[in-house]
């Protein structure tokens, strides 16, 4: 197996030209794909096939022909006349497939004051309308922009706007903008980084260039897949860049180390090759794995998320371990001329303040991992498109606004068989008990059970009955996912199995959320149990250790207790997809510090008493550890301030926070773990001796000497 990694690897060397030319071209393929591959913008697509809400979405739509409501129009300035013309300006404009508005719930013909006031005032306020409107997903930002426009032509002095698919339009229409500008910041900040570590000014731009191509192959790919989340989209590149860089920092420092003594570029790099695609392996294999235990979730966009991320380190590490090498050879001239100074000093005082500092820094661990522990397991989620508006925000303040003037924070629709009045009026009088029920629009409300479908106008009727079923509208005073807002979902499906068994279908945004988080909760322990597992394995094959795994373990799993416990003891919402991904993240990624410092230590210590070598083994990892945990760090930074998509900022945040982490738990808490356990890991580690200290003589020797 060695022999033929040789050849491979002198294959590669002795046709640099073939070989990056062939990388170049297979680039420009990938990047002319990456504009066809798709974005999903909607939750509920990621449903498993078997959740309550995936069947009803499907009968609504068949049934239908559209979604139910999912967005707000408030046009304000404008009166009864200029607010009938626009509803069906808005009904015409391409992207809306469904509308209801006040003429659609009373004869607008006959004067207002003749109808219930409660029912005049869902729709209407002293400054203006409001409308109800099923937007398709595929046209919803351009559809948006037009109703705008026509608002203002119509004479609205402002329109606001809300509602689930306006919040998910407004994420995509500013996603390709905030992508591009996060990509530039990290770019610069990685650039910063690599320059201050590189013995040449042309160095950075070697690990830009080959990161950068292995982006391309990744996001190029996708096109297998078709579609991938919006969250996929937005997080792959910049991970990717910040998670593999330290890829290219270790094959060349193997290079130059090689070079240094004396070798010829080509045996250096080969040499290269061989010392690092094991180091480079290693630190794949646990990113890999931690990337793919997402795929062990029910919520199908842990599957998507993971295996974009795990295929991105497949390339990162290919491209590494293939093109870097080629790029150094084919640039050594320039390396040359561009080679400076180091510009870092030596980090032995750095490990030794790391030492000082680690017993009052393990001591406060070992008191608030249990707290951490148990407040990371009670923090407060959201689920579903709520999520993605930012406090502060145009959106935001739009859908306070609405929300404030109609009492309309979330509606739901009940699908029944048509034709069983009675029935239908007896479910409608049960669901109109229930709290928080702001208002019901059904057939047998706003015509009336008594009066056959066939003498109604069919104008008046395709918005409540078609396709078999007859549609209950019902509008609530509850946020989307509030525990009140998902007790009342509970209890509408309980009243709708009692009078239609198995026959009536709830849909709408907070049943999908509610459903979500259903089967999040039992993803949770799905993916902790998969990604510790498959990590676990790979540590015990990579260190042949039964202690070591448990420990670097317990170093990632507290960091990620103590980061996500922030929120909890904050008072913080935070995004549920954005936990079980972030867990995964942390355990494949930040897992490197743990096992570069655990590598050098093992060597270390093999020479030297246990104190020398943890702090020498320190002052050896800190630049590389460093180095990458800063760049994660600072990439999470810029995803959650440039982001106004919450869940994507959330989502940020918390890996920019638990990289830092990660980071202080590597260089104060393992080395005293190392400490504590020294004699266990030697004893459960296979082909390991310590050091051990010469015996001191004895006095009677030295007395009769």
């Amino acid at each position: 197996m060695r022999h033929m990694i040789d050849k491979l690897f002198r294959a590669t060397l002795d046709h640099p030209k073939g070989v990056l030319a062939a990388a170049l071209l297979l680039c420009v393929a990938c990047a002319l794909c990456i504009p066809l591959v798709k974005i999903n913008y909607q939750f509920s697509d990621y449903l498993p096939e078997d959740s309550p809400s995936t069947g009803s979405l499907q009968t609504l739509e068949d049934a239908f022909g559209a979604n139910l409501p999912n967005s707000y129009i408030y046009a304000q300035g404008i009166d009864l006349m200029q607010a009938d013309a626009l509803a069906a300006e808005f009904a015409a404009i391409d992207g809306v497939d469904d509308l209801i508005w006040l003429g659609d719930v009373v004869d607008i013909r006959r004067p207002l004051e003749t109808y219930d006031a409660d029912i005049v005032k869902a729709w209407k306020s002293d400054e203006g309308y409001l409308y109800q409107i099923a937007l398709d997903s595929t046209k919803s930002v351009a559809a948006l922009d037009a109703i705008k426009e026509a608002a203002q032509a119509g004479g609205a002095s402002a329109v606001a706007l809300s509602g689930d698919e306006v919040n998910t339009a407004v994420a995509q229409g500013s996603s390709d903008f905030e992508i591009q500008l996060i990509l530039v910041m990290a770019v610069i900040v990685i650039l910063g980084l690599l320059l201050l570590t590189s013995e040449a000014w042309f160095e950075p731009v070697l690990f830009l260039s080959v990161i950068g191509i292995s982006i391309v192959y990744n996001l190029g790919t996708n096109i297998i897949f078709g579609e991938i989340s919006f969250i996929t989209q937005m997080c792959a590149a910049i991970l990717q860049l910040a998670v593999s860089m330290d890829y290219g920092i270790v094959m060349l420092h193997e290079y130059r180390h090689f070079k240094q003594e004396g070798r010829s570029s080509y045996d250096a790099a080969l040499a290269g090759m061989h010392k690092a695609s094991g180091v480079i392996a290693s630190s794949a294999a646990t990113t890999f794995f931690g990337f793919l235990s997402l795929c062990a979730m029910a919520f199908l966009i842990g599957a998507d998320m993971g295996v974009v991320l795990a295929k991105g380190i497949v390339f990162s590490f290919l491209s590494v371990l293939f093109i870097l090498p080629v790029m150094v050879l084919l640039s050594e001239k320039l390396l040359q001329r561009t080679a400076h100074r180091k510009f870092l000093p030596s980090f032995d005082k750095f490990a030794k303040w790391c030492m000082r500092l680690s017993i009052p820094f393990t001591l406060i661990a070992a008191l608030i991992v249990v707290p951490a522990f148990l407040g990371s397991r009670n923090t407060e989620y959201v689920y579903g498109a709520s999520g993605f508006v930012e406090p502060g925000s145009q959106l935001y303040e739009d859908t306070e606004l609405i929300e404030e003037t109609f009492n309309a924070s979330g509606q739901c629709a009940v699908l029944v068989p048509e034709g069983q009045w009675g029935k239908e009026k007896e479910l409608v009088a049960a669901l109109d008990t229930l709290p928080h029920v702001s208002s019901i629009t059904s057939y047998v409300t706003t015509v009336s059970e008594r009066i056959p479908t066939d003498m109604v106008p069919p104008a008046s009727l395709e918005s409540l009955i078609s396709g078999g079923y007859s549609r209950i509208i019902i509008a609530t005073d509850l946020r989307g996912e509030s525990p009140e807002a998902f007790e009342l979902v509970q209890r509408i499906r309980d009243l709708c199995q009692l009078y239609y068994p198995d026959e009536a279908k709830l849909v709408g945004s907070t049943v999908t959320s509610y459903d979500m988080s259903l089967i999040v909760n039992d993803d949770s322990a799905r993916v902790l149990f998969a990604s510790i597992i498959a990590i676990g394995l790979v540590l015990l094959l990579m260190f042949r250790s039964l202690s070591i795994p448990l420990i670097l373990l317990l170093t990632i799993e507290s960091s990620i207790w103590i980061n996500l416990a922030i929120p909890y003891f904050a008072g913080e919402t935070i995004q549920y997809i954005g936990y079980l991904i972030i867990s995964a993240i942390m355990l494949g990624a930040t897992v490197d510090y743990t096992i570069i410092l655990t590598r050098s230590y093992l060597d270390k210590r093999r020479e030297k008493p246990k104190r020398q070598a943890i702090t020498e083994a320190i002052s050896r990892s800190a630049i590389t550890i460093l180095t990458s945990a800063t760049i994660l760090t600072l990439c999470g930074a810029f995803i959650g301030l440039i982001s106004s998509n919450g869940v994507i900022a959330s989502l940020g945040t918390l890996i920019g926070r638990g990289a830092f982490i990660a980071a202080l738990n590597t260089f104060l808490l393992l080395p005293m773990l190392f400490m504590i356990f020294d004699h266990v890991i030697e004893k459960t580690t296979m082909g390991t001796h310590f050091y051990k200290q010469p015996n001191k003589q004895p006095l009677e020797e030295k007395a009769g000497r």
